[in-house]
C-alpha cells in the first residue's frame, strides 16, 4: 500500500497505539497519522482510573526484562517486577520520547462512535468526552485497532442486573470501593484477575475467600531460590519443544521444585503449557494456610437471597451462600464501534491471519494486541506486530496469497482446539509465533554472529527471549541489543558466568585429558 498523501487512523492510546504509531515513523511512513484517545492521556489498561483499568493492587506478573520495548530500556532502579503505576509511567515515557512532538495528531477524550466505510475510505465518527455534544467525523485510507480486548467483560451465562451482589473483575479497584471488608466472597475463575483479587481480599479486606474453576491453574513462583525472576529460565530453545514435552517439563520442574500442587487441589488436571499457568507466590501460601478456599465445579446458579448452585467436580449440586460473587472470567474481544460489515473481531473467534488482518485484506483493516501470551509479556509481541503492520504497510513486505493466509488461520485454530481449553484461548498464540513474525520482518539474527561469538549464541538460544535477540544483526540497533542481551543473561545467570562456564569447559577439557594421558601412561 502507498501511503503517500494517505490518512491512517489509529484507536487506541494504550501501549499498542503508541509502538504502532511509533513504527509507522520509523518506517518512514509517508502519510497523515491521527491517533484517537478516550482517556486525556496515554496508557490504556495502566491507567487505574479507567473503567477498565487495572486494580490498585495490580503488580506486573511479567519481569520487567521481558517487558522492556525496543531500545527503550526501563528506568534504573526499577524493580524486577513493576508496579502498575511505574508501567504507567513507561509507557507515557515511551510516548514522550516517540511520539510527541513529531507529526502524529493524537486527539484525547475522544471516543470512537463508529467506523464504517465508504468505498475506498472510512469514515470514523467520534464524540468529545469532554463535550458529550460535540460530534467530528474523519476520513481515512486505513485504520488499526489498537484499542485491546478488554472491555467487554464476560459472563459464563447470563447475569440479572439487579443483582446488585455480583460484579466482574472490570470493576474491581481495591476491598473497600465495592463495600466487602469482612464479607464472604466467592470469586469464580482461577486466572491472573482471579488471584489478584482473592489475594488482595485476603491480605488487606480480612476476607473469607473461596474461589470456583473448572479447570484449575499451575501456579509457579514469581522468584526462584536465588531470587532471580523465574521468567528469565525460560530458554528460546523451550519453545521450539512439542506441546506435550512443555507441559510434562513444566509440571516436573514445579513439582519438583514448588510442591505438588495436585495435592492442594489447585492444578486439576490443566495443562500449564495451555495457558493455565500464573506467577504468584502470595495466592499458594494463602491456600496452604486454609485462608483461601478452592472448589473445582462450575457456577449453575446464581439466586437473589445471595445462595449460588454449584455442579462440583465429583458430580454432586452445592448449594452455598455468598455476601458477594466476583466474576473473573475473561473479556469478549468486540469491537461495538466497528459497522457490522467491518466487525470480524465482534465474533469469539474471529479469522484473523497472524491476529492482525481479516482474510480480505484489502479492507486496509488491521488489528494489533488481539491476543493472549504465554511464557512472555504482551508488550513483546504488540512490538513486533507493529513493525509487521508498519512493514506491510510501507511495501517492506507483502501478504501472501488468500489460500495461505487461509491455511494459515486454519492451523491456529487446530492448534488451539487441540491445546488450549480455556474461553480466552480463542486469542491465545502458539510459542513460535514470535519468531516466525520476527523472521517475516527479517528480525533473525544470521546465524553467522551467532557462530563468531560463543557467548552470543548461549544467550540468544538459551537465555530468555527479548526483544534484544531479535535486533542482533540490526544495522542500528544491534550494538545496543547485544549489550542489552548480556545484561538480562547476567541477571539470569549471575554476573561473570560466562568465565565461569569458560572454567568449567576448560577444567572439563584438562581433567579428560589428563585421564587420557594416564590410562596411555598406564597401558604402556
Amino acid at each position: 500500500m502507498d501511503l503517500s498523501g494517505k490518512t491512517v487512523a489509529i484507536i487506541g492510546g494504550g501501549v499498542s497505539g503508541i509502538v504502532q504509531a511509533k513504527w509507522l515513523l520509523q518506517h518512514q511512513a509517508q502519510a497523515r497519522i491521527l491517533l484517537f484517545e478516550s482517556r486525556s492521556d496515554f496508557g490504556g489498561v495502566w491507567d487505574v482510573s479507567g473503567s477498565n483499568g487495572v486494580m490498585e493492587c495490580t503488580m506486573c506478573n511479567v519481569s520487567r526484562y521481558l517487558m522492556e520495548l525496543t531500545d527503550f530500556p526501563w528506568p534504573e532502579g526499577t524493580i524486577d517486577f513493576p508496579h502498575h503505576s511505574d508501567v504507567l509511567n513507561y509507557i507515557r515515557s515511551y510516548a514522550k520520547e516517540f511520539i510527541e512532538n513529531t507529526l502524529i495528531e493524537c486527539h484525547f477524550n475522544r471516543k470512537v462512535k463508529l467506523v464504517s466505510k465508504q468505498q475506498d475510505s472510512f469514515v470514523i465518527e467520534t464524540s468529545n468526552l469532554q463535550e458529550p455534544f460535540e460530534t467530528s467525523t474523519w476520513i481515512a485510507d486505513c485504520v488499526i485497532v489498537a484499542n485491546g480486548h478488554s472491555s467487554t467483560p464476560n459472563f459464563p451465562f447470563p447475569v440479572p442486573k439487579d443483582l446488585d451482589f455480583i460484579s466482574h473483575s472490570a470493576s474491581y479497584k481495591n476491598h473497600t470501593l465495592l463495600g466487602l471488608q469482612n464479607k464472604k466472597v466467592l470469586v469464580v475463575g482461577l486466572s491472573f484477575s482471579a488471584v489478584d483479587i482473592a489475594v488482595d481480599l485476603t491480605r488487606k479486606g480480612g476476607n473469607n475467600v473461596t474461589v470456583l474453576t473448572r479447570r484449575g491453574s499451575w501456579f509457579a513462583p514469581k522468584r526462584d531460590k536465588c531470587n532471580v525472576p523465574s521468567d528469565l529460565k525460560l530458554p528460546r530453545l523451550f519453545t521450539y519443544l512439542p506441546h506435550s514435552v512443555q507441559n510434562l517439563l513444566i509440571k516436573l520442574s514445579l513439582n519438583f521444585k514448588y510442591f505438588n500442587q495436585n495435592h492442594w487441589q489447585i492444578s486439576n488436571k490443566c495443562d500449564p503449557a495451555g495457558g493455565n499457568l500464573v506467577g504468584s507466590d502470595d495466592f499458594v501460601d494463602l491456600v496452604r494456610a486454609n485462608k483461601i478456599s478452592v472448589i473445582h465445579g462450575s457456577l449453575e446458579k446464581v439466586s437473589h437471597d445471595k445462595s449460588v448452585i454449584i455442579s462440583s467436580r465429583e458430580g454432586a449440586d452445592l448449594k452455598l451462600a455468598f455476601d458477594h460473587v466476583i466474576f473473573c472470567t475473561g473479556y469478549k474481544p468486540q469491537f461495538e464501534f466497528l459497522s457490522d460489515d467491518l466487525n470480524a473481531g465482534n465474533e469469539l473467534y474471529p479469522e484473523l491471519y497472524l491476529n492482525m488482518i481479516p482474510l480480505d485484506h484489502t479492507l486496509n483493516l488491521y488489528y494489533i494486541g488481539l491476543f493472549n501470551v504465554r511464557y512472555t509479556s504482551p508488550f513483546q509481541v504488540i512490538d513486533l506486530q507493529a513493525q509487521y503492520i508498519a512493514s506491510l504497510l510501507t511495501g517492506k513486505i507483502a501478504l501472501p496469497d488468500k489460500t495461505e493466509m487461509e491455511k494459515s488461520v486454519y492451523s491456529q485454530k487446530h492448534h488451539l482446539a487441540t491445546n488450549c481449553k480455556a474461553f480466552r484461548a480463542s486469542l491465545f498464540i502458539s510459542s513460535d509465533y514470535r519468531d516466525n513474525l520476527a523472521r517475516m520482518i527479517g528480525k533473525t539474527p544470521k546465524l553467522l554472529d551467532l557462530l563468531l561469538s560463543p557467548r552470543l549464541f548461549i544467550e540468544y538460544y538459551f537465555g530468555p527471549i527479548t526483544w534484544a535477540g531479535y535486533n542482533i544483526s540490526d544495522s542500528r540497533l544491534g550494538k545496543v541489543a547485544r549489550s542489552s542481551l548480556n545484561k538480562t543473561c547476567d541477571r539470569a545467570f549471575g554476573r561473570n558466568w560466562f568465565l565461569k562456564l569458560n572454567c568449567i569447559i576448560l577444567g572439563s577439557v584438562l581433567s579428560v585429558t589428563g585421564a587420557v594421558l594416564a590410562l596411555s601412561f598406564y597401558m604402556m
